[in-house]
């Protein structure tokens, strides 16, 4: 895995503005295009949500930065859908977990819009805020789009896999679930038309589906 350079980078976030003249990544490259390039905001440890760092007794919902390897802690990717518009990419949805949400920051781990750019979320040593109650020990990658309504590109199913057996074969994650699989009364996410996906592509990667390798605290 490797990080965009900063001239490429400046090109790929035309995705978010809507432009035609938008690159595609290198085919079979999983590159990632960084918080400072894509202008995401500082964490704000204050948020409502969070509220200050991880404490077991006092503040077991707050900033948890893991302090054992994360080989020992990963266990599962959760996949979501944005349900959004395209056009509202890793900025909007950073600015609607911190102002609607009440989140530290963005609440993901990675974000793959419809041409595959990769973006870099939340620090993948930091708990994630994507999964209501499944957070620790899970990374959690969104797809831009609404998949209740539309169907997700084959550009970001073809980085979700790359991205998905990088992080399974660099931090020894078994699982792979959608988000409603941990909490299906709550919801549909990553909708009806990625969330048939997933058990194949859990299974190309030779990984689990489902939530069984989830662990928590």
């Amino acid at each position: 895995m490797r990080w965009l350079s900063a001239s490429v980078a400046a090109g790929s976030l035309a995705a978010l503005t809507g432009s035609s003249q938008r690159p595609t990544p290198a085919p079979d490259s999983l590159t990632i295009i960084r918080r400072s390039q894509w202008g995401a905001a500082q964490p704000n440890l204050n948020a409502p949500h969070e509220h200050g760092v991880y404490d077991s007794v006092t503040n077991p919902e707050g900033w948890l930065v893991y302090d054992t390897p994360l080989s020992q802690v990963l266990n599962t990717v959760v996949v979501h859908h944005s349900a959004l518009s395209l056009r509202d990419g890793p900025r909007e949805i950073q600015r609607l977990h911190k102002q609607q949400k009440g989140f530290a920051d963005i609440g993901y781990h990675f974000v793959i819009d419809d041409v595959g750019w990769i973006y870099e979320g939340r620090s993948i040593a930091v708990r994630g805020a994507h999964t209501g109650g499944h957070n620790t020990g899970t990374l959690g990658i969104v797809l831009l789009g609404n998949f209740e309504n539309t169907y997700p590109t084959d550009a970001q199913l073809k980085y979700l896999k790359l991205l998905a057996r990088h992080l399974a074969d660099e931090y020894a994650i078994t699982h792979l679930a959608g988000h409603r699989d941990f909490q299906p009364d709550e919801t549909v996410c990553p909708g009806k038309n990625l969330e048939p996906l997933l058990p194949h592509i859990a299974a190309e990667l030779g990984m689990e589906f489902g939530t069984g390798g989830y662990k928590g605290i």
